[in-house]
């Protein structure tokens, strides 16, 4: 076998797990969680060399739950066009409404996805 198969191998096995370990954590968590709409109250920058690859910056977000304003503890992965005062989706937990969950569909099917494309170049060497 091959090094380029091997690596590709290693990038499907880590990617398939990924995925799958979202999904899961997505099914179990889903009746847990409720969604609301936050408003951005601080932004960090990412380093500069990395953000043009993340394409993401980094917010504190407060948000109502049940009348009771929530600000989160940690900061939570919001677009490169949100600005301070900018509204985002956020997701949190109903019995701990200060835990916020990063649920992504898109995730899921995008580590699937690279998941069976390394494993089909791996296997008929399309590379």
């Amino acid at each position: 076998m091959s090094s380029e198969a091997i690596f590709l191998y290693i990038i499907a096995a880590i990617s398939l797990c990924f995925g799958l370990l979202n999904g899961i954590q997505f099914l179990l968590k889903r009746n847990q969680t409720a969604q609301t709409i936050g408003t951005i109250m601080s932004i960090k920058m990412p380093n500069p060399e990395t953000a043009k690859h993340r394409n993401s910056k980094w917010a504190t977000v407060s948000y109502k739950v049940n009348g009771k304003t929530y600000q989160s503890r940690h900061r939570i992965q919001v677009p490169m066009t949100s600005q301070i005062g900018s509204t985002v989706e956020v997701r949190y937990d109903k019995f701990v409404p200060e835990k916020l969950y990063s649920f992504s569909m898109l995730r899921i099917v995008v580590s699937l996805f690279i998941a069976t494309i390394c494993f089909s170049a791996a296997i008929f060497k399309l590379i």
